[in-house]
C-alpha cells in the first residue's frame, strides 16, 4: 500500500498512530460515455504527524481524493477513515459533524468571512460545532502565526498572507486529526508562501497535526516530508524527502506519460 510514511525529526519521538486510511476509493463523475473516472481504487496510509503534499498532473484526481478523504464529497465506494474512525455514508449533518471534530481546512481562497474580524473567523468553527470558545487559546495561536496584533481587523484590511495565516489558526483552533490544505500557496508572493508553508511544517512539528496538501507547485511541496504522486486516478509513485528538482523531475515524467496514454502532445 503506498504512501505509509513516517516522519523522522521534529519534537519528540515519532507518532506511528494512523491519521488517514483509504482503501479502494473511487470516484466517478457523470455517466456512460460521458463518464470520468477521479480515483480509481485509491489505497493509503498515513501515519499522525506527517506532512505530506499530493501532486499529479491536471485531471490526475488530486483534488477530488482531497475533498473525499475530507468529507468534502462523498466517494462511489471504498473507505475512508480519519484518526482510526470511519466516515460513513450517514446523513449530511453527521458528515458535517465528522468533519468538524476531527478535520481542518485551509483553501487557496482562505474562505473568511468579510464581515467578522481576525479573532471572530479563528473561532467561528468552534462556534459552528457548539464547543466552547477559549478565547485565551486562540490569542496564542493568533499571535504564533504572527496576527497577535490584528485580531481586530477584518480580512479586507489583511495581506494575501495574512488571510491565510487567519485560516491556518482557524484549522489549528479546533484541534483536528488532519489538516487539508488545497493549493494554499497558489495565490501568495513567494515570500508569503514560504512563510505559509513554513506554519504548516509548525502544524506538524509543534502542534503535533498532520497535513495532507495538494499542489502543482515543486517547491511547496518540498516543505513535506514525502509526496504521493497520481496519475489518470491512480497512486503513481511517492517520495520521500524530496527536493525541488526531484518532484519537479518526476512531474514532467508523469505528464509525458499520461500524455503519451493519452495521445496527446505533451505540455497541452
Amino acid at each position: 500500500m503506498f504512501g505509509h510514511f513516517r516522519r523522522q525529526g521534529g519534537t519528540g519521538s515519532t507518532r506511528s498512530a494512523e491519521a488517514l486510511r483509504l482503501v479502494k476509493v473511487s470516484k466517478v463523475y457523470g455517466s456512460d460515455d460521458s463518464a470520468v473516472t477521479a480515483l480509481d481504487g485509491v489505497s493509503l496510509s498515513l501515519p499522525a504527524g506527517s506532512f505530506t503534499a499530493v501532486m499529479g498532473p491536471s485531471g490526475s484526481g488530486k483534488s477530488t481524493l482531497l475533498q473525499c478523504a475530507a468529507g468534502l464529497d462523498r466517494a462511489d465506494s471504498g473507505i475512508v477513515m480519519v484518526d482510526g474512525e470511519q466516515m460513513t455514508g450517514g446523513t449530511e449533518a453527521e458528515l458535517t459533524k465528522f468533519r468538524r471534530q476531527r478535520v481542518g481546512f485551509v483553501f487557496q481562497q482562505y474562505n473568511l468571512l468579510d464581515t467578522l474580524t481576525v479573532e471572530q473567523n479563528t473561532t467561528l468553527p468552534l462556534r459552528l460545532a457548539g464547543r466552547r470558545v477559549d478565547r485565551r487559546r486562540a490569542r496564542d495561536i493568533l499571535a504564533r502565526v504572527g496576527l497577535g496584533e490584528r485580531l481586530g481587523h477584518r480580512p479586507d484590511q489583511l495581506s494575501g498572507g495574512q488571510r491565510q495565516r487567519v485560516a491556518i489558526a482557524r484549522a489549528l483552533v479546533t484541534e483536528p486529526s488532519v489538516i487539508f490544505a488545497d493549493e494554499p500557496t497558489g495565490a501568495l508572493d513567494t515570500r508569503s508562501a514560504r512563510e505559509v508553508l513554513g506554519l504548516l511544517q509548525e502544524a506538524v512539528r509543534v502542534h503535533g497535526r498532520t497535513v495532507v496538501m495538494v499542489t502543482h507547485d515543486p517547491v511547496a511541496a518540498s516543505y513535506a516530508d514525502a509526496v504521493l504522486f497520481l496519475a489518470d486516478g491512480r497512486l503513481a509513485g511517492h517520495m520521500e524527502r524530496p527536493t525541488v528538482d526531484e518532484v519537479a523531475e518526476r512531474l514532467a515524467h508523469l505528464g509525458d506519460m499520461v500524455a503519451a496514454r493519452h495521445d496527446v502532445p505533451a505540455g497541452v
